[in-house]
């Protein structure tokens, strides 16, 4: 059986597999509020005779899901101890709102082998984006917003080039884990695709993350490269390609431009946009020995800077988001809160096994978003906060659910 057959099979479950393709392109903003409806309606109807309503009760037994959701309500929580509630609810808490639906009828619907077959829908639809993106470079399709040197298309370049990345590394791990020709071939196809689209962009925290997460992998599976030479070709491939296309699209002279500002830093002058965001690491560092423990809560991170700029002005005191998702979480959650949302991601991580496909794909794909999020807020920015809870269904079912399990 493969997706095409599975869906004909089951609707519902081909819908879910529509609903995963279409959503990293975020075509209106009323995309994810319509087949979000559409999901739960149709789950609703079908839940008790398909048997998701008896699975509700697993969540709680699934540790992953239990502290991602004591998370959210810890995020909810700290309305408690904000003062601006509406800034928290529209600047946070609004992004999470879709996290309620898609937990328990993804995680009640799928089967370990839709898990993966959704990872692979996902994959084909960075893909896809990674064509527009391409043909948007080679100037042979216009839109809005966009350009040769800009090639976005239609959504914010940070999240666009974090789908490059994404696309291409996942890509390369279904490529190893396929076992047709077919499917290597088009996972090679995506692979190629997601390279170039990633260095065409301009989002150099992702750019920087693949290079890191291609770090990760190597000490994660280093006796693996060293004992097998097909691996070893590959990663010392991936290198090529990626140090050809930093030379011949010009990105060296942006992250030299980066690294000039960082080494002039002072204290109350911090130029371009590298400097501006690790002025951001001194206004978190003020902020969370305030409040260590517990945060300013969700709404509140954003005046205390505010309050910090009054006594330490800089050319960086325009900003209104902290470029960095750690310190994000820190001032607004404390140490508590994002202690609980790393311990989800671990408790995750260390029930999937790395030589199993789930097991390469989790490390993936939380080793690129944890380094980015050093240098962008990629969880606070649409349509990429819903792409995090679906990724983490996904690998949750996959690492939890037996093979031959409903």
């Amino acid at each position: 059986m493969n997706i095409l057959s599975r869906a004909k099979e089951n609707p519902f479950i081909g819908f879910v597999f529509l609903f995963i393709f279409l959503m990293p392109w975020n075509i209106n903003n009323g995309q994810m509020s319509l087949l979000s409806i559409i999901l739960l309606i149709w789950w609703m109807i079908i839940g008790r005779k398909k048997g998701y309503f008896s699975k509700l009760k697993n969540i709680f037994h699934t540790t992953p899901l239990v502290l991602l959701i004591f998370f959210l309500l810890y995020a909810y929580g700290s309305l408690l101890w904000s003062q601006n509630i509406a800034f928290g609810i529209d600047s946070t808490l609004n992004f999470y709102k879709y996290y309620w639906i898609m937990v328990p009828i993804l995680f009640t619907a799928l089967s370990r082998q839709d898990a993966l077959w959704g990872m692979y829908v996902l994959i084909f639809s960075f893909s896809v984006y990674g064509v527009l993106s391409l043909m948007i470079f080679l100037d042979i399709i216009h839109i809005p917003s966009s350009s040769p040197r800009d090639p976005k298309g239609h959504l914010a370049y940070a999240v666009v080039t974090a789908y490059m990345g994404l696309g291409s590394l996942l890509a390369m791990a279904a490529f190893f884990f396929a076992t047709s020709k077919k499917s290597k071939v088009f996972f090679l196809a995506c692979f190629a695709i997601c390279t170039i689209g990633l260095f065409i962009n301009q989002g150099r925290a992702s750019q920087l993350a693949f290079l890191g997460t291609i770090v990760v992998l190597a000490i994660v599976y280093r006796k693996y490269i060293f004992t097998n030479l097909k691996i070893s070709l590959a990663f010392l491939g991936i290198a090529s390609i990626a140090f050809l296309l930093f030379s011949q699209t010009s990105q060296f002279d942006r992250f030299a431009q980066g690294f000039k500002e960082l080494q002039h830093i002072e204290e109350k002058h911090f130029a371009g946009s590298w400097g501006q965001r690790a002025y951001m690491w001194y206004a978190s560092a003020h902020i969370i020995k305030q409040e260590p423990l517990f945060g300013v809560g969700v709404g509140d991170n954003i005046d205390a800077f505010i309050d910090y700029t009054k006594e330490h002005p800089s050319e960086a005191t325009w900003l209104r988001s902290f470029h960095n998702q750690h310190l994000d979480y820190l001032t607004k959650f404390g140490l508590i809160g994002y202690m609980v949302f790393l311990l989800g991601i671990y408790a995750l991580l260390r029930k999937c096994s790395k030589s199993t496909i789930f097991g390469s794909l989790g490390i993936i794909f939380f080793s690129f978003v944890f380094i980015n999020s050093l240098g962008d807020i990629l969880l606070l920015m649409k349509p990429f906060n819903n792409i995090y809870m679906l990724v983490f269904i996904l690998i949750t079912i996959g690492c939890i659910r037996p093979p031959s399990a409903a």
